[in-house]
């Protein structure tokens, strides 16, 4: 059975929903944790180099949990209110798990944006 053909049963999509948003968690929490390990209290900012790998690494980590919860999203969403999806909860529990992720991505983004501090090389 192709993957096409698969996509078409509104039980898979909710239960793909619910997976997408779990796997979502794990680079969010890796984000959470890189701007956290460098949050300075004293500064009140998150320090980090100009010529490291930290910026990258961040945004690796935000952009694969923003697609992977976007995607956790519209499966839920396009599935939940389907006739033929005996797994209804599941689509539910996908569209507002992944809607919670990418809510919670970007205000991590912007309150790195807001309380970034470049040190210079």
């Amino acid at each position: 059975m192709t993957l096409d053909r698969l996509m078409r049963r509104y039980d898979v999509q909710a239960s793909y929903a619910v997976w997408l948003a779990a796997i979502a968690v794990l680079p969010f929490v890796a984000a959470s944790y890189l701007a956290v390990s460098r949050y300075e209290s004293v500064l009140g900012r998150i320090v980090y180099g100009g010529g490291g790998r930290f910026v990258p690494a961040f945004a690796g980590a935000v952009l694969l949990s923003l697609v992977l919860a976007a995607a956790a999203f519209f499966l839920g969403l396009t599935s939940a209110g389907q006739r033929r999806n005996d797994k209804s909860n599941l689509s539910w529990a996908g569209f507002f798990f992944g809607g919670l992720i990418v809510t919670l991505n970007l205000v991590l983004l912007i309150g790195f944006y807001m309380l970034r501090l470049e040190k210079p090389v």
